[in-house]
């Protein structure tokens, strides 16, 4: 063996004269290896200047000086290129892209993915999907994984949705991880093995596998209630709502039902709103609580109930609790999303509302930031005079050519409120909200606007 197995260092001879030339070459073989460091790894000939100690990674298709060379890093050492095959597992660092590269036997030398767009690729495992459909992916809070959550949909003064940490609001646990009991003994159940489950009925189609049954199984309680409480003292939200889901999977009268509060440091409650699922009907209602931020609130205290009617087992349930928050200050705006249906593949159809409040109102007309999705079917604009509108004796709310479309001469009074409901009808461009003053310019005043749609979705696979 003339030279070493991995980098190629000569040895030397037995007896062999003029040793210093072969420990020159070694040398010089160390210097153009070790710390590698490339000027570029996209040459596929010399460059025409060259500095002794020069370096690069051949690209494909070598020429000249290099031919043959492909994917071999250069070293100019003597003022001659050597050249120095790369073996699976060296690093370098590229200097003209940044970043290091990595060599592999199969593939060539690749650039090393860190940081953040180490995100980009996600393996393709459809399981780990099941029940996202229509929600996006970001970075928890934490920063320590990835999490699905329900978009925003339009914006607005002090946009952004932000989706706060309720734990095991799926129940996909299997179990009330996260909940404390305050009445009768809670459980969770398949949601396909619950007595009197509707295998012909739309429940046979809901995403997921448990579901919070009130104990349900012949565990039957009167009532079962259990709550959470989410620290919102870091919060800045200037609005918190609920989405959730009430099931009923037989028809007789056990009643679901969902509680948002809003509690001071000390645990004293400063609002609260709720919501039952009190039909007979076998169904998943998708349901949306909202509270406006009083002051002095520290923590949401979302409260599940399951009231057992009649029978010996509860029939009812709650799945896929989430608490959103969004705005801050007056400048709130929330945005209700609710999917009435979906398909197997994705294809939904989606009930939406948004608001904005268009503050410190001036000039002949003000434009709003949210907007009407392209391909909605819009039922109404409403809105609401918050502070007595001022320079105008009436105003018109509408979209561009049509400024009256959701309403006209339109109160300035403050408490003034009008439901402009149309058609419905379908919308086939992004279209923002336009209020329009009568009798004189703007001057001030603030007015809450809200667009109410349907909004149909393709298939996503």
């Amino acid at each position: 063996m003339t030279s070493t197995p991995n980098l190629a260092l000569p040895y030397l001879a037995a007896a062999q004269a003029q040793k210093h030339v072969t420990v020159n070459e070694a040398l010089s073989h160390l210097d153009g290896l070790v710390q590698l460091s490339v000027i570029a790894a996209n040459l596929t000939a010399p460059p025409g200047a060259v500095a002794e100690g020069d370096r690069y990674i051949v690209a494909a298709s070598a020429t000249g000086a290099w031919m043959g060379w492909d994917d071999s890093v250069a070293h100019f050492s003597g003022g001659a290129w050597l050249r120095l095959i790369p073996q699976t597992g060296w690093i370098a660092w590229d200097q003209a892209a940044g970043g290091v590269t990595t060599f592999d036997a199969a593939t060539g030398w690749n650039a090393l993915v860190t940081g953040p767009d180490a995100f980009t690729v996600l393996i393709d495992t459809p399981g780990a999907y099941t029940g996202q459909g229509g929600k996006t992916l970001q970075v928890n809070t934490a920063e320590t994984a990835l999490e699905f959550v329900i978009p925003a949909s339009g914006g607005g003064s002090g946009g952004g949705v932000t989706k706060l940490p309720v734990v095991n609001g799926d129940f996909e646990i299997g179990d009330i991880t996260g909940w404390t009991i305050s009445t009768g003994v809670a459980a969770v159940a398949d949601w396909s093995t619950m007595a009197g489950y509707d295998t012909a009925g739309a429940n046979s189609t809901r995403n997921g596998t448990y579901v919070f049954s009130g104990g349900e199984g012949g565990s039957a309680q009167p009532q079962v209630t259990a709550f959470q409480d989410i620290d919102i003292s870091g919060d800045t939200s200037a609005l918190y709502w609920v989405t959730a889901e009430l099931l009923k999977n037989y028809q007789d009268q056990d009643v679901p039902s969902i509680t948002l509060e809003l509690l001071d440091a000390g645990g004293t409650k400063l609002a609260s709103t709720s919501v039952s699922k009190t039909d007979g009907f076998v169904s998943i209602t998708p349901v949306i609580l909202s509270l406006a931020r009083p002051g002095g609130a520290a923590t949401a205290r979302i409260t599940l109930d399951v009231t057992r009617g009649t029978g010996n087992n509860n029939n009812a349930a709650i799945d896929n609790v989430a608490l959103l928050g969004s705005g801050s200050g007056a400048a709130a705006t929330p945005v209700a999303n609710a999917t009435i249906v979906q398909s197997i593949n994705g294809a939904s159809i989606g009930m939406h509302v948004a608001e904005e409040l268009l503050s410190s109102l001036s000039g002949v007309s003000v434009v709003s930031t949210i907007i009407i999705p392209d391909r909605a079917i819009v039922l109404g604009v409403s809105t609401r005079t918050l502070t007595s509108v001022t320079g105008a004796t009436s105003y018109d709310c509408g979209i561009a050519g049509q400024i009256a479309k959701f309403g006209g001469s339109l109160g300035v009074a403050s408490g003034s409120t009008n439901v402009g409901v149309i058609g419905p009808e379908a919308f086939y461009a992004a279209s923002p909200i336009v209020l329009t003053a009568n009798g004189g310019n703007f001057t001030g005043g603030d007015v809450r606007i809200a667009i109410q749609n349907l909004l149909p979705t393709a298939p996503i696979s």
